[in-house]
């Protein structure tokens, strides 16, 4: 008995064709998921969707693989409230608690979750929103962000308040843009009266929140999906579903499985697919043993993750996030961002996240290819890149005497960066070693002119020049400059949004 495929061919199976891979769907079953898309309602924010293909309301993609909602694997969520305790301990002069109060309980979901007042002038949507209802004056538009750590837990960054950002009982404000770890129960105290107190839940408590206890629209749409597929590129290729590990045996068939994750989303040609496998060498076999790597791909994976697309090709149906080159290029940009924006603690915290994704060599599977060298020389860029973007947040933060040793290291193994001599240079005089930077540029200068044939960059020759003469603007100054806390509290209402 043969099925007839989307593409026309006889296949000699029924759930896929044993000629091109797509999906075999008999006309019932397909009318039986045509009615139900349209009955049911958007998995990340619970809006009727208003298309078989998106959501109207948040944009989510509705073909994805189905999925638990992001929030149901959360197991840590805030109580938001005004503190008559801490206001009259406070006393902020000319602001008077209000008459009337609430609290709100939110669930923490994402990467981060920022704590402020809405702004529209500004574009400020906090997803703990200190306006409204919960509105308290004292409290910054950018007030301060809870970082989710890799271990699972939350880390506090204040943003440069203008109140500062107090935890517990403590008397002097947190340090801004440096991370400060958060347990069960700890009490963040920002603004004039509002305490957020963290809540760490059990798995059995987390299934059955009510429905107050929900995030909002706005905070589940910027919330971390829940990766029922994660594909890890960067170290030896791993597939996990449903958090067990799949084994992939055969090294083309990683291979096809790593091209389609390295462009996840985007449709992969069988043409492309054959290049990367074969290149030059290809054989007459090649297409249809391609086809039956897919077709055993398929069984490894969910069910509709590798789409057929036309003309002939695949597509993996994830999100960025499944994959784990996806979320290090997105933790490496934020971290550049949160560099450039004068955070240096919260950059460093989020490039340090991206860089333990790396386990080891990445690609290995494509690594000998001629699609897998480009794209592992690029990835070893990022990630060098993102190496010396942490060197310079600790620079900004102060830290140049522990961080001599951990350049010099840096140096050893990627001699021709030059960015991290001038790294090394400025720790080593910052940490009182003026001679010992004075002959690291010397070191790098030989390294370059006997191996290479080539000069420092004018920008390294400056710096020598400056740390020979002992420039002034050479010394470290601290990224924010804690001031003294006031006998009158501000209220942040200069520009109001």
């Amino acid at each position: 008995m043969t099925s007839l495929c989307p593409n026309r061919h006889h296949s000699d199976t029924s759930d896929y064709c044993s000629v091109c891979g797509a999906a075999l769907t008999s006309p019932a079953t397909a009318q039986g998921v045509s009615a139900a898309s349209g009955a049911e309602r958007c998995p990340n924010c619970g809006s009727p969707p208003g298309s078989v293909t998106a959501c109207a309301e948040c944009g989510y993609f509705l073909s994805a693989p189905v999925t638990d909602a992001p929030w149901v694997e959360q197991n840590w969520e805030v109580v938001v409230r005004p503190d008559h305790e801490y206001y009259e301990m406070l006393d902020p002069e000319g602001m008077e608690f209000p008459e009337t109060t609430s609290s709100r309980r939110i669930a923490l979901v994402g990467d981060l979750v920022t704590i402020g007042r809405r702004s529209k002038r500004k574009s400020i949507e906090p997803e703990i929103d200190l306006s409204g209802l919960l509105e308290d004056t004292g409290v910054s538009h950018r007030h301060a962000v809870l970082m989710r750590q890799p271990e699972g837990t939350w880390a506090l960054v204040d943003q440069d308040s203008t109140n500062g950002t107090y935890l517990n009982a403590d008397q002097e404000p947190v340090p801004s843009n440096h991370p400060i770890p958060l347990s069960d129960g700890d009490r963040i105290h920002v603004g004039a009266w509002t305490t957020v107190t963290m809540e760490r839940l059990d798995t059995a408590h987390v299934q059955h929140v009510d429905m107050d206890s929900r995030p909002s629209k706005d905070t589940r749409n910027l919330a971390r999906t829940n990766r029922r597929t994660e594909i890890d590129l960067l170290g030896p290729l791993r597939l996990r579903v449903s958090g067990e590990e799949v084994p992939i045996g055969a090294p083309k068939k990683r291979a096809v499985l790593a091209l389609l994750a390295l462009r996840v989303g985007s449709p992969v040609s069988a043409l492309d697919l054959e290049w990367a496998l074969w290149g030059e060498d290809e054989t007459k076999t090649a297409v249809k043993a391609l086809q039956n790597y897919v077709v055993e791909l398929r069984h490894a994976l969910p069910e509709d993750t590798i789409e057929t697309t036309t003309p002939l090709g695949y597509r993996l149906g994830l999100p960025k996030d499944a994959i784990d080159v996806g979320r290090f290029e997105r933790r490496c940009a934020r971290g550049r961002s949160l560099l450039g924006s004068g955070h240096p603690g919260a950059a460093v915290a989020e490039l340090s996240r991206a860089l333990e994704l790396w386990r080891g060599e990445p690609l290995l599977d494509l690594a000998n290819g001629p699609v897998g060298v480009p794209e592992t020389v690029r990835l070893k860029e990022l990630k060098a890149d993102a190496e010396e973007d942490v060197f310079e947040g600790r620079l900004q933060l102060g830290e140049h005497q522990s961080l001599v040793a951990d350049l010099g290291s840096a140096v050893e193994a990627e001699p021709l960066r030059q960015r991290r001599w001038a790294q090394l240079m400025l720790a080593l005089y910052r940490s009182g070693r003026q001679v010992e930077a004075l002959r690291a540029f010397e070191r790098l200068r030989n390294e370059l002119g006997d191996g290479h044939g080539v000069e420092p960059s004018a920008e390294l020759v400056a710096l020598d020049r400056a740390i020979a003469t002992d420039h002034a603007d050479l010394q470290w100054t601290p990224p924010t400059q804690v001031a003294e806390v006031a006998t009158t509290f501000t209220a942040a209402t200069a520009q109001p949004g």
